[in-house]
């Protein structure tokens, strides 16, 4: 959005307001049915306790290297899910043997949640 679309739009606060509004409630009702049975997959994980240790003293390290004079304060140390990256990299090379000189963004990958029902056939 430019500066002029900001201003032309500026005056049509009241119209603008109430459209989002009605329009986020029904897509958030659509997204909600539609997840029943399915969670999202997290793209990074949280160190496993016997590896925090390490991994805390290494990314300091770089850290310190980048940054001398710089304090460093690790908060959460994640390491890239496995199963994320390897479904990210297969829907990317689907997208890219259909068509070569698009671009594609994993934003999202949802997995469905076992049921008892389902496996108890």
């Amino acid at each position: 959005m430019g500066f002029f679309d900001w201003l032309r739009g500026h005056g049509n606060k009241d119209a603008q307001a109430k459209e989002p509004a009605a329009a986020g409630t029904e897509a958030g009702a659509v997204l909600r049915s539609d997840n029943d049975g399915w969670e999202e997959l997290p793209p990074y994980i949280p160190v496993d306790a016997n590896d925090h240790l390490p991994a805390i003293i290494i990314s300091s390290a770089i850290a310190a290297g980048a940054f001398e004079h710089c304090a460093v304060k690790v908060r959460r140390v994640n390491v890239a899910n496995p199963e994320h990256r390897l479904v990210s990299c297969i829907a990317a090379a689907i997208a890219a043997g259909a068509q070569e000189q698009s671009k594609l963004v994993v934003k999202h990958i949802y997995k469905q949640i076992d049921t008892e029902d389902a496996n108890a056939a």
